[in-house]
């Protein structure tokens, strides 16, 4: 008889805990749809978890800005990034391209050149640092003379540079353009093809110290 009382116990005692289990299960879906409808508390607190947000991207920001003309308000939000160097290739090339862009509206020739040349710098920062869009853009400064003196061997330098960019290679990322190698072709000697070879022989990528 005990033996007999003894087994239904156990078998209460199952049933019991499937059922807790079962009720769990079912409880946590509920309490997440409770939790999304649950209105705040009457003193103003709110139970609910909050949103998550991604924190906002003031270098991409910068960019949008830049690629939409908007250069003067773009400066503001990437010479903060600019200045601290290493890893933040991208707000120098930006940074320098709006720095290019103001320079070639602004009406003092003194303001004109200390900014074309600044421009010039921090695209040539971020070339020196691996980044191929400035590569590319380093050979055009020096074919035109912008912010820098212009030559040619140098431009091809970069040309080289560029050309042969793992980066470049990788993500596919077309070669210097055909109107700009129309003109490096037209500008460059024999002499200046071999020192433009040599250049890019010696040329190693340097990134600029973090400040961070």
């Amino acid at each position: 008889m005990n033996d007999v009382a003894t087994k239904a116990d156990r078998m209460k005692a199952l049933f019991s805990i499937a059922a807790c289990v079962v009720a769990a299960s079912l409880a946590a879906p509920a309490r997440a749809q409770v939790d999304s409808d649950m209105p705040p508390m009457r003193d103003g607190s709110d139970l609910r978890q909050p949103e998550v947000k991604l924190p906002p991207d003031p270098v991409g920001a910068g960019e949008d800005l830049r690629l939409a003309g908007k250069c003067d308000r773009a400066v503001v939000n990437l010479r903060p990034f600019a200045e601290r160097g290493a890893g933040n290739e991208i707000a120098q090339f930006n940074l320098g391209m709006c720095l290019l862009d103001l320079a070639a509206h602004a009406t003092d020739p003194a303001k004109t050149a200390d900014m074309r040349h600044e421009g010039a710098q921090w695209i040539l920062q971020a070339a020196n640092a691996g980044l191929g869009k400035a590569q590319a853009e380093a050979v055009v400064l020096y074919l035109d003379g912008t912010g820098v003196a212009s030559d040619p061997a140098e431009a091809d330098k970069w040309a080289l540079i560029y050309h042969n960019n793992g980066m470049r290679i990788s993500v596919g990322m077309p070669d210097i353009g055909p109107a700009v190698k129309s003109r490096l072709d037209a500008a460059l000697t024999d002499a200046m093809r071999a020192q433009a070879r040599s250049r890019a022989d010696d040329w190693k990528q340097t990134v600029q110290a973090s400040d961070q």
